[in-house]
């Protein structure tokens, strides 16, 4: 199960990074349309981080992942089932931006985290969310933008969001491996003391 968690973290942050990269060439005007979009593939991948969170064994587990993924979640839920599109496209941004904030100060402590552990990727991951905390900064204070660059700077989130996703997912695809190899000279040894 862990396998197909993972390959969804993977697959809804490619997803992410497609509708990042359409998000970059709608108007805002049409952005209720990629809504209801945005909104499901955020909840696949917040809910995968939940997942991911507690299928790992507790020595590998982050607390960050679990808090982006409520978070991530709680966004998709809301962009879901907001049934007012005129409300949705007004406030979208500042959302977005809280969302995107939050969202990355969190993967900053977890690149951290994963620093100290002695993993690789931490860099990219540390990388991807100060510039998901930067763009969501930008859209806090969208309102005296124009429509075409609060799109942009939508569609520029959702890319980062979506790459970081997919760094994610080789970091725990080598956290995998790992476990497995320990796994695997433990069975070793204890072959041998028998």
């Amino acid at each position: 199960m862990f396998k197909s968690i993972k390959w969804l973290l993977f697959i809804s942050g490619i997803l992410i990074v497609i509708i990042g990269i359409a998000t970059l060439f709608t108007t805002l005007d049409n952005l209720a349309t990629l809504a209801v979009i945005i909104g499901i593939l955020m909840l696949i991948s917040g809910i995968s981080e939940i997942i991911s969170f507690c299928n790992r064994e507790k020595a590998y587990r982050s607390d960050w992942m679990l808090a982006s993924g409520i978070l991530t979640t709680h966004f998709a839920v809301w962009v879901s089932y907001e049934s007012r599109m005129e409300a949705l496209i007004a406030i979208l941004p500042f959302v977005l931006a809280a969302w995107a904030i939050l969202s990355g100060i969190m993967r900053i402590i977890g690149s951290i985290s994963i620093k100290s552990e002695g993993m690789n990727l931490w860099g990219w991951i540390l990388g991807f969310s100060m510039l998901s905390v930067v763009l969501g900064l930008l859209l806090l204070f969208s309102s005296i933008l124009p429509a075409l660059i609060i799109s942009c700077l939508i569609g520029l989130t959702l890319v980062s969001y979506g790459l970081n996703n997919i760094i994610i997912f080789f970091r725990l695809k080598r956290i995998g491996i790992h476990i497995k190899d320990q796994s695997n000279r433990l069975h070793e040894v204890d072959m041998e003391g028998h």
